[in-house]
């Protein structure tokens, strides 16, 4: 039995289709608590203690500066290939796992001042290129074979300037 008044709505499925991929799969959601801007995620004095799983694939500034991060993990900022600013100064890291910053082909700016690490794994920046300013004022800071964290950042003069890395 063929349902009176109805004129094929099919014809609409391929509008709602692209509708939905523009809008209901964006993954342009700011995260909680955070406020975002254009590509800026701004996150900083949350009092989080990990870093948020959603943040937009887009963005190339995040603020997470004045929080309380103990370990930034291989996965925290997985994806974010368009990063190019890192503030993650003033929390509480003392450890960053192996391969943490790997998708981060275009990070330029990394600051990890004042937080309590003391050992870096080695070769840590070795996917990042681009990296120009790296930020860390823990004088005691040491790769983990004793060996620098990359040598192409001592032959940029990243690694000096006061700290070591």
């Amino acid at each position: 039995m063929a349902r009176r008044g109805y004129s094929g709505g099919w014809k609409w499925a391929p509008l709602f289709l692209l509708f939905c991929a523009l809008v209901c799969g964006r993954s342009s959601a700011c995260p909680a608590l955070c406020t975002c801007s254009g590509t800026t995620v701004d996150c900083h004095g949350l009092g989080l203690k990990s870093v948020p799983r959603n943040i937009p694939r887009n963005t190339e500034r995040l603020e997470l500066n004045g929080n309380n991060f103990t370990r930034i993990n291989k996965n925290d900022f997985a994806g974010l290939k368009y990063l190019r600013v890192l503030q993650l100064m003033e929390n509480q890291i003392g450890a960053v796992e192996r391969g943490a910053f790997d998708d981060m082909k275009e990070l330029e700016r990394l600051r990890l001042n004042r937080n309590q690490l003391h050992q870096l794994p080695e070769l840590l920046f070795q996917k990042n290129a681009a990296l120009s300013r790296l930020s860390n004022s823990a004088r005691s800071c040491d790769s983990a074979s004793g060996k620098v964290v990359n040598a192409a950042l001592w032959q940029r003069g990243l690694a000096g300037g006061g700290h070591k890395v």
